[in-house]
């Protein structure tokens, strides 16, 4: 029975987004967990994965073409079946994509006298070899840069650089050690915003001209946390951050503070049902916040693997996840640095992790050296007020203190 695979919804705002990849034709045998394209959106590239087994029918949309949220990109059916005598495909289905797709420039290397345009991974492959983007010659969609062209220019640069140690070295002239000159207006270089920093501004301005945002602040003995971590790691071998549990330890608060798992606007609040955590990670030029779906019901490990897993794919432009953040987490801890961080619209709230510090304080009846974890709420004051902020970060260093789920 043919079965459609239909663009998935991933980021609260999309409802469109441009085919870059084809990884099927017709015929090929697809499998679920298969790979079957990427679609760049604003802010990111991500994976369209197989969800039903089969064989592909028809794809429906062309790399290079505007697919739409929810709409089919591509038909499945089974072995000896044919598109004769398939049922129809959905209605809708040849309306969904549009033959011009928008091109928006994504900065300089998009807006060179050569035109050139790539696609996230190749950009990021380029970046990895330490080439231009802009000098290698695209087989892509009308000329755009793909992953081969990358991987062929990268594999040309090496073979150059081995050849190198076959002629004389060139003996470099001594270097002048008169000042540079000063400089001046002529050498301000501009560089305008790419798609995902123009999205970022955009919606940083909006969270910030639109919300009226207050700022908690505590902190969390986690000493006893740290020693119960350590003894899991010897036992099991499984490494479990602190940023593991400080993930799962939000989720399981907010199920006691749902006010907080909220999307707010100007007519009210939209308390959600299920709590999917975001965690921030820092990307080339940007920010992404994969999020962890019905984070509180998933294990540590589970929760630990995800997030690994979701950092590594957004570091290479691509949204793993197909779920929309309720609450997000912003965690600067590892560059010893406190966070006040603005809340992801149209979310009610943030929570900022700060760095651990040794300190010596009371603790059992005389002094000791404690672990001491920094943390901070940004929260939406349409949605709650200072003391439900102040009961929920309470509680969640309370669960945090006393967190022992490492089974």
């Amino acid at each position: 029975m043919a079965k459609p695979i239909l663009m998935p919804q991933v980021g609260q705002d999309l409802t469109e987004g441009e085919l870059i990849e084809l990884h099927v034709k017709v015929g090929d045998v697809v499998k679920k967990g298969d790979v079957l394209a990427i679609v760049e959106s604003e802010k990111a590239s991500f994976e369209v994965e197989a969800y039903e087994e089969g064989i592909v029918l028809e794809v429906l949309c062309k790399v290079g073409e505007m697919a739409v949220v929810l709409k089919p990109l591509l038909i499945l059916g089974e072995a000896g079946e044919t598109l004769d005598n398939a049922p129809p495909a959905p209605s809708a289905a040849p309306e969904i994509f549009t033959s011009t797709p928008q091109v928006v420039p994504e900065g300089p290397q998009q807006t060179d006298t050569a035109g050139t345009r790539s696609s996230p991974l190749a950009r990021r492959i380029a970046a990895m070899n330490g080439l231009d983007v802009s000098k290698i010659k695209g087989t892509g969609p009308k000329g755009a840069v793909v992953k081969v062209d990358v991987e062929a220019a990268a594999a040309q640069a090496q073979a150059q650089k081995s050849t190198k140690f076959q002629t004389p070295v060139q003996v470099q002239p001594p270097v002048s050690s008169m000042p540079l000159p000063a400089a001046t207006a002529a050498d301000d270089v501009e560089q305008p915003f790419n798609k995902m920093r123009q999205v970022i501004a955009n919606r940083l301005i909006e969270s910030k001209q639109t919300i009226p945002h207050f700022y908690l602040m505590t902190e969390a003995d986690i000493s006893d946390l740290q020693i119960r971590r350590k003894a899991h790691f010897d036992i099991t071998g499984e490494k479990i951050s602190l940023n593991d549990v400080i993930v799962h330890a939000t989720a399981l608060t907010l199920l006691e503070y749902p006010d907080l798992n909220s999307f707010v606007s100007n007519t009210g609040v939209l308390k959600k049902a299920q709590v999917n955590v975001g965690v921030a990670v820092s990307v080339d030029n940007g920010l992404m916040v994969p999020a962890i779906e019905n984070t509180p019901f998933k294990s540590l490990s589970e929760v630990s693997s995800l997030i690994r897993e979701y950092a590594a794919a957004a570091r290479r432009g691509i949204n793993k996840s197909q779920a929309k953040s309720t609450f997000s987490i912003s965690n600067l801890g590892m560059y010893g640095v406190e966070v006040l961080p603005i809340i992801n619209l149209p979310e009610a709230g943030i929570l900022g992790v700060g760095p651990t510090k040794r300190v010596v304080k009371e603790h059992r009846g005389g002094l000791q050296g404690r672990d001491i974890l920094s943390l901070s709420l940004a929260a939406d004051h349409r949605a709650v007020d200072g003391a439900y902020g102040a009961k929920f970060l309470k509680s969640l260093v309370e669960t945090i203190e006393t967190y022992s789920e490492f089974a």
